[in-house]
């Protein structure tokens, strides 16, 4: 990638021991450049490796071997300078339920040395940035999901963070409050634009909307490139059918993937338009579109999502 790196990994493994079983490989020798300035999505399925590479970003988890740099520092040994450049909202929320929006965001403040008038103004701007200033006073027990979560993202973002981590941070919501939670990112990247995000998830439609994706499978980087580009890659046209038509796919010409009872067959128009009129001269149901990110995950993992990733 080019530019700037925010986040630079090597060979970087990570194990959790379990009783009286073999280790978890959480993180199975992943190497990966996520630019500075860059939405990227880690996408990939649960047990992936997706939680551990956030975790291990901000020290909540230490790897067993390899390389790890977050903005221009060795992870293993950076102070809390580096740290206090960096907003993390984790799938656990980081707020206390009996205390309101407010005093959250103040108590966030005194851990960063703010306190009075300046305090006070940062929690009235960050409030305002994600639309809960009418909302300061309630407890956050008391808020629906879409709204804790962006609380949350206000907590994140208190300090004016460098870096972003996100892991599946609308896990949980509604789709309403889902898709609100993804405009206000996108609003929050527009005005830092100079803030980089990685977010975790294992939702395509979420991933669409970032700069990057890494998919990742078994702990390990599987692609990482633009939307666009991932699906470039595999053809001009995605065909699906039944999984036991996959041979005959093959046959054909198209890379095929299956699994689950279906076959996904990607290619040319020309490859496509072919397998398609065999496919009906034999009364076979599929159906042909434009390949998704979905279908780019399914050709570049196979199985190899499969053995590592977080526990």
């Amino acid at each position: 990638m080019s530019g700037s790196v925010a986040i630079s990994a090597r060979d970087l493994c990570t194990r959790f021991p379990r009783r009286r079983a073999e280790d978890i490989l959480a993180l199975d020798g992943l190497t990966l450049d996520i630019s500075s300035s860059s939405w990227t999505a880690l996408l990939g399925p649960n047990g992936s490796g997706k939680s551990t590479l956030l975790k291990s970003v901000t020290r909540a988890v230490t790897p067993a071997s390899g390389e790890l740099r977050v903005l221009g520092a060795d992870a293993s040994t950076s102070d809390a300078s580096v740290r206090r450049r960096l907003g993390v909202v984790f799938q656990a929320p980081g707020l206390d339920r009996l205390l309101t929006i407010r005093e959250n965001l103040l108590t966030q403040c005194a851990l960063f040395g703010w306190s009075g008038a300046a305090a006070r103004e940062r929690v009235a701007a960050h409030a305002e940035s994600v639309g809960l200033t009418d909302r300061l006073n309630d407890r956050v027990g008391s808020l629906s999901g879409g709204l804790a979560r962006r609380a949350d993202l206000a907590r994140a973002l208190l300090s004016e963070p460098d870096l972003l981590l996100l892991d599946e941070p609308t896990n949980g919501l509604d789709p309403e409050a889902r898709a609100s939670f993804l405009d206000l990112l996108e609003r929050t990247r527009a005005a830092r634009p100079a803030m980089t995000l990685v977010m975790s998830t294992h939702l395509m439609d979420e991933a669409e909307r970032c700069d990057t994706v890494a998919l990742l499978g078994g702990g390990r980087l599987i692609a990482h490139e633009t939307p666009e580009a991932l699906r470039a890659d595999l053809g001009e046209r995605a065909l699906h059918t039944a999984e036991a038509h996959a041979s005959t796919l093959e046959q054909l010409g198209l890379r095929v993937r299956s699994g689950d009872g279906r076959a996904v067959a990607t290619g040319d128009l020309d490859l496509a338009a072919h397998a398609s009129a065999e496919l009906t001269r034999a009364s076979v149901e599929f159906e042909v579109r434009s390949p998704s990110l979905e279908d780019v995950y399914l050709a570049h993992a196979g199985n190899r999502s499969a053995g590592g990733g977080d526990p």
